[in-house]
């Protein structure tokens, strides 16, 4: 059930699964609220799985890549196709959040299809500081 202000994109599957969780195919994906650059993405198949996604271009303004073709043949993505992209992010610590820039999740919105891709590109690490802590007490 979603809050009046979560905006609900639907079931996503992932023919694939994700790595690590290639069991899992079915998802929920929910934005925080309109206008924010944080959803959720639910298993609909394991309700203990779930995770943060960010939109990477509202934090990281030169994030870029390439979609290869053999990739948008199993997404079904044409060039008119309207395709979003994500990638997770991870709580590590008490004020340390990380995204992993290295392995985006790109999604078919017409097709709701969606694939977690890993990048070639050396550029992007699987960590990447999106909010840094400002203590000096050492994470936990």
């Amino acid at each position: 059930m979603n809050t009046p202000q979560e905006v609900d994109y639907g079931v996503i599957t992932f023919e694939e699964g994700i790595p690590g969780f290639s069991d899992l195919r079915s998802f929920q994906l929910v934005q925080a609220e309109p206008e924010s650059p944080v959803f959720s993405l639910l298993s609909l198949e394991n309700n203990k799985i779930g995770f943060w996604l960010i939109n990477p271009f509202a934090f990281f303004k030169e994030y870029e890549f390439t979609l290869r073709e053999h990739h948008k043949e199993t997404l079904q993505i044409k060039e008119d196709t309207p395709v979003v992209v994500f990638n997770i992010a991870t709580l590590r610590g008490q004020n340390a959040i990380t995204v992993n820039l290295k392995a985006p999740i790109v999604v078919n919105l017409q097709k709701q299809k969606a694939k977690q891709i890993i990048l070639e590109d050396d550029r992007y690490d699987v960590r990447q500081p999106l909010l840094l802590s400002t203590s000096n007490e050492p994470d936990k």
